[in-house]
């Protein structure tokens, strides 16, 4: 199964090839990009599959090699990200694509035709946007954009990247700082690791970021929730005997002492220790309590809520959210590994 990079990578290329909100309009659009990315030596093998046009832009190419750009882009993309220790190249072909779009193709017909900018050139629609601030301007494209442009963003999150208003243009940026200097994408590191360690857990984490991919954010957060059981599930017969498994896999100090992991919650742990005029934390144990809780809350539970005066107030579950709670989890299952891999560094430290 090709992993959910690769996955992000194959419906980056066909949104990039529908013709919808990136327009090819002649032969040199694709070896600009290429060019200017450091990857002419793929337009150089590519070439006969990226040219659309036979004649000054008129006809289509009969080339045979030509199949509408599809399998070329796939092909580079895939290959740019499998051939680079780290995203820095993937980055910056993005950088180069992402200069080539048409804001007025972004958004959507219906906004098209409501506004004075339906029949304006990008550089006015530029204008427009250079007087709100990055963030308004942002919002306002978001907001009127057509879907596969939002699929688009979706998915260059998934890759760490993000998109960007910066002077009325549109800029690609490293999503977080993962990495450091190289953007390098942990997410691969952590699937592969569970695909041998824990293959339900695998599962459920390609589920969360299909999930997210596809917009569905309950069924996203709620993967994330029991990905955080899965990990605890030698101990998970019900919502609270888990615990006992997260009290296992803890490392917070002296927390293999108390008898009743939940007794850490409700912060009567350190009594039931007899401990007096000093208190441990747990604090490790707790914030991954919490982000099950919060998961649990605005995934499986976003539906329930408190009923005040016949009005039932529930939670209003965002992409923001999911990709929050998506981003801790996998935070967690990166610490969570990097614990495993000390513990077998101390065994063999002789």
């Amino acid at each position: 199964m090709d992993t959910i990079e690769e996955i992000t990578l194959s419906k980056i290329g066909a949104i990039l090839t529908k013709d919808t909100i990136f327009k090819v309009s002649n032969n040199s659009v694709w070896e600009r990009i290429l060019s200017t990315s450091g990857q002419s030596k793929l337009f150089d093998l590519y070439q006969n599959k990226l040219r659309p046009f036979y004649y000054n832009g008129t006809w289509e190419n009969p080339d045979p090699e030509y199949s509408g750009c599809y399998s070329a882009i796939n092909q580079i993309l895939k290959t740019v990200y499998l051939n680079s220790p780290s995203l820095e190249e993937l980055y910056l072909l993005f950088e180069s694509i992402i200069k080539e779009f048409e804001i007025r193709l972004i958004l959507s017909e219906k906004y098209m035709e409501n506004t004075y900018y339906s029949y304006s050139s990008d550089r006015e629609i530029t204008k427009m946007l250079e007087e709100l601030s990055n963030e308004d301007a942002l919002e306002l494209i978001l907001a009127n954009a057509k879907k596969d442009f939002l699929d688009l963003h979706k998915s260059l999150q998934i890759l760490n990247l993000d998109l960007v208003i910066e002077n009325g243009e549109l800029c690609l940026k490293p999503f977080t700082l993962q990495g450091a200097n190289e953007l390098e994408r942990k997410g691969s590191t952590i699937l592969d690791w569970l695909k041998v360690k824990n293959p339900k857990v695998a599962n459920l984490y390609v589920e969360a970021l299909e999930n997210y991919i596809n917009g569905k954010v309950i069924s996203c957060i709620s993967n994330c929730r029991n990905i955080i059981l899965g990990i605890c599930e030698d101990d998970k017969d019900d919502d609270t005997k888990w615990l006992k498994g997260l009290q296992k896999i803890s490392t917070d100090t002296y927390i293999q002492n108390v008898n009743v992991p939940k007794n850490i919650i409700d912060n009567t742990a350190n009594k039931s220790l007899g401990i007096k005029n000093v208190e441990f934390k747990f604090a490790r144990f707790k914030l991954v309590y919490y982000l099950y809780s919060l998961a649990s809350d605005l995934g499986p539970h976003a539906t329930e809520g408190p009923m005040l005066d016949g009005v039932l107030y529930t939670e209003n579950t965002t992409m923001a959210d999911a990709l929050w709670i998506l981003r801790m989890t996998e935070d967690f299952l990166l610490w969570y590994k990097q614990t495993r891999s000390l513990e077998v560094e101390v065994q063999f430290d002789f």
